[in-house]
């Protein structure tokens, strides 16, 4: 092994010392937060069961002690014993009223054993002592409470419950009004609203700190989360409560649970503690009883959150020392055995790149920054031999580019004045639009090819005393399709000329023909297979009818603002795959007034745009149509350009675009 290589040195050094710091911090780091976490954890956590405790007893004490004065006054007894008694009713509610007003929750209400009748007040009209609210029933599960706690309470007992009849939710001080043999004939007490008493009791501004009330059967009676106290206090009869057992995550942590409630029952301690796994979380939670109203508070405490990190100081300080030890020492390795050697490397190269060969880096090291010192120095040598000869390379290779370049663009500007040159010509194939207007009423044309020239056109010819027009959709784009429009163009004139135009559908069939034949379709000589599509209207003023023929092309009108289609062939001509025989059916409208006739090429429903970049479609094309087939010639064409330009938007034109509208 060479002990002299940089990478065993250095590797060596960082291991030992990274190995030693990480022992040191490691250990200091786990004595001191078990520690801290022990110690102050479960301090914490008995010092707030205890807090909670307090907090409870002083919120409930005072509306209990005057529920047990109110149940020992004897003017209430003696109207319990006298319901009847006006004047013992005078007195007993004026009394009520005035206990009612030192209520915390200024409610207050009262149940009469003899009559069953169930009073109750909180100073507002609907709820007063002038009538009973409603009468107690045994066999009714919702006035379960009060019989059972006739029957089992002696002295008193808070109640989580819902009232059907008020239909209110309170925490109920339940206490026994008794005659002077100790006979049972009455209940009385106050109610706390149960949003407040979980406000103040169990919702803590502390964040990692949770409270939850119990009763003795670890049936909720408190919770931040209301649904479950809700739920509870809405039990009637077999149906089962919300237990605290319910949200712990294992049986182990139930049977501790259980035990600590048992205890703390028995008054074998004050405060017990453990960890407890609640919602699936882990919590170290401290529980006491509160004997006077038989409850248990369990305070859940996430330690992480509670217990602040100021109170790793020592540990976070140790660790910064720790590593910033090792960081210096690693820098000054660096430093001596990397960074020294690497700047004159540095400062050799600069020396380089600004054109100055001659160089030397004079390192002798036998480690691998001496290796590439020697390289680097062998590299100057071979930099300075290719330089001299690169200069005249490039210099002979940019000359050939700029000629490359030149030839290029003169090539591309024949090309172009080609291409224009051939749109001049297919433009004059093109009838000419005011001999178009003057034998029609109305009219309006987009014609757009997609690149310079195009495979789509449009026709027309006077014959007679009727004309022809039509539009055709060509195969290919540019050039080739320019050229095979000048060729159909070529061929429907001599359809024409042969079998005039009394049989549109005659003149497609001869113009399928004629095309098969000029193209050698079906010989050895046709390498490709090209045809058209093309919609054909005969019109005839004179008789109040068009005759329409279609290949591929609909015909559409409106009529009384209903837009109709007359579909074409599904049969395109010239395409070897073309039936021979096929006999193009031939439509007739009757022309009334007002109606406007449309053919268009397929580069309009197939131009992609919206918001997700799909064909403009045929439905969208023909309610356009609808729409703007009242408007004027000119106002149909904008209205045409601008739906189409909206839609597509910043995306190409895929296709040649024609749409010929006109009336007659």
């Amino acid at each position: 092994m060479n002990w002299h290589s940089l990478k065993i040195r250095f590797i060596a050094a960082i291991v030992f010392l990274y190995a030693l710091i990480a022992m040191v911090s490691f250990f200091a780091f786990h004595v001191v937060t078990d520690k801290v976490i022990q110690h102050l954890g479960t301090k914490f956590a008995i010092k707030q069961a205890l807090l909670e405790k307090s907090k409870l007893n002083a919120s409930i004490q005072r509306d209990l002690s005057l529920s047990l004065r109110l149940a020992s006054s004897p003017i209430l007894r003696r109207w319990v014993e006298h319901e009847n008694a006006p004047a013992y009713k005078k007195l007993a509610t004026e009394e009520l009223d005035n206990y009612r007003k030192s209520f915390a929750g200024e409610s207050i209400f009262l149940a009469i054993n003899l009559s069953g009748h169930y009073f109750f007040s909180d100073g507002s009209d609907k709820h007063t002592f002038d009538m009973p609210q409603y009468t107690l029933n045994s066999t009714n599960p919702n006035d379960a409470w009060y019989f059972r706690t006739i029957r089992d309470v002696s002295d008193f007992e808070l109640n989580v419950d819902y009232d059907n009849h008020l239909d209110l939710t309170k925490v109920w001080f339940n206490v026994p009004i008794k005659n002077g043999s100790g006979q049972k004939i009455g209940i009385c007490g106050s109610g706390i609203d149960l949003t407040a008493f979980i406000r103040d009791i169990v919702d803590s501004e502390e964040e990692g700190i949770e409270t939850i009330l119990l009763g003795n059967d670890g049936a909720i009676t408190g919770h931040h989360d209301r649904s479950y106290v809700v739920h509870n206090s809405k039990v009637r009869g077999n149906q089962k409560k919300v237990t605290i057992y319910d949200l712990l995550s294992t049986d182990k942590d139930r049977t501790k649970l259980k035990e600590a409630i048992q205890s703390l029952a028995a008054g074998r301690r004050e405060v017990a503690t453990a960890y407890l796994e609640v919602g699936g979380r882990r919590y170290l939670a401290a529980m006491s009883y509160l004997k006077e109203i038989n409850w248990f508070n369990l305070v859940l405490l996430d330690v992480d959150h509670v217990i602040s990190s100021r109170t790793f100081l020592p540990i976070l300080l140790i660790s910064v020392a720790a590593f910033l030890t090792l960081i210096i020492a690693i820098g000054l390795l660096i430093n001596r055995m990397v960074l020294v050697p690497l700047s004159l490397l540095a400062r050799s190269a600069d020396t380089i790149a600004k054109g100055n060969f001659n160089i030397s880096t004079q390192l002798k090291s036998r480690n691998e920054i001496g290796a590439l010192a020697r390289s680097f120095d062998y590299m100057a040598k071979m930099v300075k031999d290719h330089t001299e000869n690169l200069e005249r390379k490039v210099q002979e290779r940019t000359e050939d580019l700029d000629k490359s370049n030149q030839e290029l663009a003169e090539s591309n500007s024949k090309i172009m004045d080609s291409i224009r040159y051939a749109q001049m010509i297919q433009a004059s194939i093109l009838p000419d639009e005011k001999e178009m207007r003057s034998t029609m009423l109305d009219l309006f044309l987009l014609y757009r090819p997609r690149d310079i020239v195009g495979g789509d056109f449009y026709y027309f010819r006077e014959w007679e005393k009727s004309f022809i027009i039509a539009v055709a959709d060509c195969t290919g784009h540019g050039v080739p399709g320019a050229f095979m429009s000048m060729t159909a163009k070529a061929l429907i004139d001599r359809a024409i000329d042969a079998l005039g135009c009394d049989n549109p559908a005659e003149l497609l069939r001869e113009l399928d023909r004629l095309m098969r034949k000029t193209l050698h379709q079906g010989s050895n000589k046709a390498q490709f297979d090209n045809g058209l599509e093309i919609g054909l209207c005969v019109c005839l003023p004179s008789q109040h009818k068009l005759v329409f023929a279609g290949a591929g092309i609909d015909l559409l009108y409106t009529s009384d603002n209903e837009l109709a289609t007359v579909p074409a062939a599904r049969q395109s001509i010239g395409y070897r795959r073309t039936n021979k025989t096929f006999v193009y059916p031939t439509t007739v409208v009757s022309i009334e007034d007002g109606m406007t006739f449309f053919l268009a090429s397929d580069g309009i429903l197939d131009q992609s745009g919206g918001a997700k970049g799909w064909g403009f479609g045929k439905k969208r094309f023909q309610e356009l149509l609808g729409r703007i087939s009242g408007l004027p010639s000119t106002e149909q064409l904008k209205a045409i350009e601008k739906e189409l330009s909206d839609y597509q938007g910043d995306l190409p034109q895929r296709d040649d675009i024609t749409v010929l509208g006109f009336k007659l």
